[in-house]
C-alpha cells in the first residue's frame, strides 16, 4: 500500500448535508451551496460521505452542526454515519493531489474488508490535510 493506514475508532457522526447532484462534476456546487448557508467557515468540521448505490454514486457533503439550533435555523437535511473501526489514511497538501482520492479509497478497500452498508468518509481537518477513511466490516462470527 502506498499510504500508511491505521485504524481508528470513530464516533457516530450528525452532518448537515447537500447531496451531490452528480458526481464527480457537481462536488464544487454542492460545497458552495453548503458553505453559503454558513456563517461562518472558521472552527468547523467538514466532511464528505460517498457509497455505491446501486451503479450510482451517491455522495455528500456535510458538516457536524454547530447546535441543535443551528440544523433547525439553516433547514438543512441531516445524515447520521455509525461510529465504529475505520481504516484511515492521510493525504497532505490535499488540495493539490485530489487525484489520489481515488486511488487511495481503491487501495483502502482492498486491503481493509469494508463495511458493505457504511460510508466511506473524506474529514477535512485542515486546508492542507484530508483524513480518507472506510467503515470496517465486523468479522464474520463474532457478537460484539
Amino acid at each position: 500500500m502506498s499510504y500508511k493506514a491505521t485504524i481508528v475508532d470513530l464516533p457516530d457522526l450528525t452532518l448537515m448535508v447537500v447531496r451531490v447532484d452528480e458526481f464527480p462534476s457537481g462536488i464544487k456546487a454542492a460545497w458552495d451551496r453548503l458553505e453559503s448557508k454558513l456563517s461562518s467557515l472558521k472552527g468547523r468540521k467538514f466532511y464528505a460521505a460517498s457509497r455505491y448505490e446501486g451503479p450510482q454514486m451517491a455522495y455528500f457533503v456535510g458538516v457536524v452542526p454547530a447546535s441543535d439550533g443551528e440544523v433547525t435555523a439553516l433547514g438543512l437535511p441531516t445524515m447520521t454515519i455509525k461510529g465504529g473501526k475505520y481504516a484511515r489514511a492521510k493525504l497532505l497538501d490535499w488540495p493539490n493531489h485530489t487525484e489520489k482520492v481515488g486511488q487511495i479509497f481503491s487501495e483502502l478497500t482492498r486491503d481493509f474488508p469494508m463495511d458493505p452498508n457504511g460510508w466511506a468518509l473524506e474529514y477535512y481537518r485542515s486546508q492542507s490535510e484530508l483524513h480518507l477513511l472506510i467503515p470496517l466490516a465486523e468479522p464474520q462470527g463474532l457478537k460484539m
